[in-house]
């Protein structure tokens, strides 16, 4: 098109757009690089998947053609397939090879594999990590010990083997049929029910718009989420938009629940306790005991929302705001409370066993707070609120402080909290709702290996409770746990949209026309 435009302008060395018209090329040339030349240049942005996203970004990296420049990238292989990876790898090392410097934090093996040093933190999560266990050229990463990293991209620790769960002709499916949205037109596609499925695909191929534009919105009218919805015409039309398709086999579902990568606020009074629910049930705790009621204490004496419990000062926030004119605000501890949130009064009520006050288990680990509710077998707010932390411990993120603000999570942690969320909120309406739909999209994102580990264990027993999990997912370890794959394909954009292959992870394998067929193979 460039040079196209170029021919018809009839350009010299010496006129005064020749340099911006190179500039574009160059620019334009490195999203080709990069897969992303199916894109229009009129394209909203809004419209990008997360991984075209992700490269566009980079790719105004390449075009600019700086030199000696620092570039530091957070997860850059987020939304990546692995084919689309590879593309990526080789943007980042033209970028080094201009005489550049990346710094990349990263859990793609394609990424950590390519790198020239690789340094490896941990052992383990939250306060039993923060060492470096490795620090140098990435070809003697294997022999790194104690790493799990090396454990992991050596073979020497794997994922456990998936449980043989066969899809059957005659296991109940949901299907959507005729739906058309961006590169998808005339779609159908049926996905069995009480099992574990992946959609797969390139970055491009169709599949956020699959699950977010078209199952999603047709289960929320069927079910009752959108105002108007006809429950009782289960093969009519979604909605009076006829490319919105028609969807059946949802009556086999009670619920439905999304979990995807939107934010979980930027307000420092939410924290892990809260937004999974259990500290409702942790203040019922200590209302109950012989020192609450012996102060006329009630629950809400033990929220720090409440003015009734919180400290007058700093309004149970535990620190006091700085604002500085010219510089970044300045937050020290409250010099009223002195960090703990609660006036004194509330703190003095403490749980027999251990001594500790409603600010002392905010301090605590998830780990810590499980021991410590152990020793209340006959307290029913303790089994409720021991089951929701039981599951934060299930999907790795026993070492949060229960009071530590979400805003301060990294992507990985505050992903893994909204699954914790919609688990407990399943978990206590499991007797009336009965089998449910987890969509996820992309939950491995910002994941180490043995995170997507713990993270496979979780999702199989949702499938093993009597529910059904689909995700969204280019990570091969996670795709390899799936019973059923729906590959999406085969390339990008406009030379995308279509089912290409659908089957058991070793079917997929096996198909010559799947580009997650080939990364399988690899």
């Amino acid at each position: 098109m460039v040079n196209e435009l170029a021919g018809r302008l009839n350009l010299s060395q010496g006129d005064a757009l020749s340099p911006v018209l190179s500039e574009v090329r160059n620019r334009l040339n490195a999203m080709v690089q990069i897969g992303l030349g199916y894109l229009s240049l009129d394209r909203p942005t809004r419209t990008l998947s997360g991984g075209e996203t992700q490269r566009v970004n980079l790719t105004a990296c390449l075009g600019s053609k700086l030199v000696n420049m620092l570039y530091v990238l957070d997860e850059p292989s987020v939304g990546l397939h692995p084919r689309d990876t590879e593309r990526l790898v080789l943007l980042l090392e033209k970028l080094r090879d201009l005489g550049n410097t990346l710094v990349v934090v990263e859990h793609e093996a394609g990424i950590i594999r390519r790198a020239d040093h690789v340094v490896d933190l941990g052992p383990g999560r939250g306060e039993h990590g923060g060492k470096i266990l490795f620090n140098g050229p990435g070809s003697a990463l294997a022999k790194a010990k104690g790493s799990l990293t090396a454990e992991y991209l050596h073979g020497r620790k794997k994922m456990d083997a998936p449980p043989q769960r066969k899809v059957t002709k005659k296991a109940a499916r949901l299907r959507l049929a005729n739906f058309t949205r961006n590169n998808l037109h005339e779609f159908e596609v049926a996905i069995p029910l009480g099992r574990f499925v992946c959609v797969t695909g390139v970055s491009g191929s169709g599949k956020t718009t699959l699950i977010r534009d078209g199952l999603l919105p047709a289960l929320n009218e069927k079910m009752g989420g959108v105002a108007g919805a006809d429950s009782n015409d289960e093969a009519g039309d979604i909605s009076a938009d006829s490319h919105m398709g028609s969807l059946t086999g949802w009556r086999a579902l009670e619920a439905v629940m999304l979990v995807d990568q939107s934010s979980l606020g930027r307000t420092p009074r939410s924290n892990p306790a809260v937004y999974i629910g259990a500290f409702d049930d942790i203040r019922k705790l200590y209302a109950d005991s012989p020192e609450a009621k012996g102060r006329n204490l009630p629950a809400g004496a033990f929220s720090f929302n409440s003015a009734q419990g919180q400290c007058g000062y700093c309004r149970g926030t535990g620190f006091e705001k700085i604002e500085m004119q010219f510089l970044s605000d300045v937050f020290i501890k409250c010099p009223e409370c002195n960090g703990r949130r609660y006036r004194e009064h509330v703190l003095e009520a403490r749980l027999t066993g251990r001594a500790w006050s409603i600010a002392d288990l905010l301090e605590a680990t998830a780990y810590e707070v499980i021991e410590f509710l152990d020793d209340f077998p006959e307290s029913r707010s303790a089994a409720k609120a021991l089951a929701k932390l039981q599951l934060l411990s299930d999907v790795g993120l026993g070492y949060l402080r229960l009071g530590q603000p979400v805003n301060t999570l990294s992507g990985g942690e505050s992903q893994r909290l909204k699954l914790v969320r919609s688990l407990a909120e399943a978990q206590g309406k499991r007797a009336v709702t009965g089998p449910t739909l987890f969509l996820f999209d992309e939950p491995t994102t910002g994941l180490h290996f043995d995170d997507v580990r713990l993270l496979s264990k979780v999702l199989h027993r949702l499938v093993d409770e009597g529910h059904s999990v689909v995700v969204v997912e280019h990570n091969l370890d996670l795709i390899r746990q799936a019973d059923w794959v729906i590959d999406l394909g085969p390339d990008a954009g406009d030379e995308g949209g279509q089912l290409v292959a659908e089957g058991p992870p070793e079917v997929i394998a096996r198909n010559r026309r799947s580009r997650t067929g080939k990364a399988l193979r690899a």
